[in-house]
């Protein structure tokens, strides 16, 4: 227990970190995007939004390769005669050939669709091939950089890894700065800020990695083509998940510049920026005790494993209740707060994209690392993967019909929540996962948050209206935060993790 203990400290301890970075990463970013709005505009900036979904759709192997890394090193770290050296020198090889065989799609696949499917406005072509060239380079440095972000979260330095984040984010800010007073063309200084932040990003890594674990990242000649096979055949899975992931966060916006223009992507692009940081809140979270999970499974602990995914589950159903709902509470005032300019069709893309967040959080958690940790993911990665690629022809054919932009959200709302069901009956059926046992932790208490938290929601949308002051607006954003922390404390938490809040706070008191 006193193990366990020492676990559960840290992994809170993690938590913090990890929450504090996404803190003032969201709202550098937050700043970020108001200003790269008002710099750009809407059209370029939905240009530079495919373009970059564009790299990415073509980059979803080293996505899946992300996957595969921490999963390797943490489970070479979890066994008593482990090398992480060794397992180190083939990843990051192997991350040197993705990299080189996405530039190649890139500068060939890449290329014809620009000429050929890309919805442009007149003048824009010079830029996207700029735009484009500029960022499968970058794309192909942080492909280089996984293997030591995943050495870094293998071994929890979580500190470090959210201040070299804040860094980054820091000089990002600056150059969007910059941006504003840049007499030439904006769109081209922006691509090339952006892949000075990620140069940035890899030099602060690698040279971290070099002090702390000179080691392990040292070079070395390492002929395991049995292990080379296994990662690859690892990776073939996971690259179906990853393929998954880059239709639902990258295709969709190809589909949508290809019926509604760059004009419409500059409207989603708010959308997906508030996604990208509340699931990026709920990932992170459950970095924090990914390692955990994957080495206690590898050393045998199975009830410690499946403890922390039920925990991991219901903590971030939690934290993104909370959050959503105060985004929603006052969504238009949120944006015009946000943005100099709300792009048209925002508002409503902003709404559904954040019910899409909770609901994607509820079918997250930890049980996907657990997953991975099994090694037997192929029957999830081949049916998750079927059922999110086929939402893209779903959408196609709504907006053949003349749905409205928001349809392709809708659609991946309905595959997630029919994909957890198929999910539930594969973690029984092969790992014998006890799916009562997680249902009753992981998601009661949060369900009945979820109830009251928007009841609260639905009563203040019919009392306050819209056209209240700034001070009304922000006072509803309080009373949300304060209801949704209250359910969650009262509610969301066991008895025993509540005292174990106030000990620790008498405790920090004290000294």
């Amino acid at each position: 227990m006193q193990g366990f203990h020492k676990e559960n400290t840290r992994i809170a301890k993690n938590t913090l970190i990890i929450y504090l970075r996404m803190l003032c990463i969201s709202v550098i970013g937050l700043v970020a995007m108001r200003l790269v709005l008002k710099a750009l505009g809407q059209s370029n900036l939905g240009l530079y939004d495919v373009l970059a979904g564009l790299i990415a759709m073509l980059g979803f192997l080293s996505t899946a390769m992300s996957t595969t890394t921490r999963r390797y090193i943490n489970v070479e770290m979890g066994k008593p005669d482990g090398n992480p050296q060794k397992i180190f020198n083939i990843l990051l090889r192997i991350h040197i050939g993705l990299a080189v065989l996405i530039f190649v799609l890139a500068e060939s696949f890449g290329m014809w669709y620009i000429f050929n499917q890309l919805q442009l406005e007149d003048g824009q072509l010079g830029d996207a091939i700029f735009v484009f060239q500029v960022s499968t380079i970058v794309a192909c440095m942080g492909i280089i950089n996984i293997p030591f972000q995943s050495l870094m979260e293998a071994f929890e330095k979580f500190g470090a890894s959210a201040a070299i984040d804040i860094i980054a984010n820091l000089v990002k800010l600056a150059l969007v700065c910059v941006l504003l007073i840049y007499p030439g063309n904006k769109l081209r200084f922006y691509a090339l800020s952006m892949s000075a932040v990620t140069l940035v990003m890899l030099l602060l890594y690698h040279g971290y990695c070099a002090r702390r674990w000179g080691s392990i990242i040292k070079i070395g000649r390492f002929k395991d083509r049995q292990l080379y096979k296994e990662i690859l055949g690892f990776n073939n899975y996971t690259a179906l998940s990853a393929l998954a992931y880059i239709a639902r966060s990258q295709g969709s916006k190809l589909l949508v510049n290809g019926f509604f223009g760059t004009f419409v992507n500059g409207a989603f692009a708010p959308a997906y920026q508030l996604e990208n940081f509340s699931v990026m809140g709920v990932t992170r979270f459950g970095n924090a005790a990914a390692p955990q999970i994957t080495q206690n499974y590898s050393a045998g602990a199975l009830d410690r494993s499946i403890d922390l995914v039920c925990k991991i589950s219901r903590f971030c159903a939690l934290l993104m209740t909370i959050f959503v709902a105060c985004v929603l509470v006052e969504l238009d005032f949120v944006l015009d707060l946000w943005l100099d300019k709300v792009p048209v069709g925002a508002s409503l893309l902003c709404f559904w994209t954040m019910i899409s967040a909770l609901v994607r959080t509820f079918a997250m958690g930890g049980t996907q690392t657990y997953e991975q940790a099994t090694g037997k993911i192929k029957w999830f990665q081949i049916i998750n993967s079927s059922l999110s690629l086929a939402c893209l022809p779903l959408g196609w054919l709504a907006y053949k019909l003349g749905a409205e932009p928001v349809a392709i959200i809708q659609i991946y709302i309905g595959y997630t929540i029919f994909y957890r069901f198929i999910e539930f009956y594969l973690l029984k059926r092969l790992t014998g996962f006890p799916i009562a046992t997680y249902l009753r932790k992981a998601y009661v208490k949060p369900i009945i948050v979820v109830a009251l938290v928007a009841a609260f929601v639905a009563v203040y949308g019919r009392i306050v209206p819209a056209d209240a002051s700034n001070a009304v607006h922000v006072c509803g954003i309080a009373a949300t935060l304060l209801f949704g922390g209250l359910c969650t404390y009262f509610i969301g938490l066991y008895s025993w993790e509540r005292a174990a809040i106030i000990t620790s706070l008498r405790g920090k008191f004290r000294r």
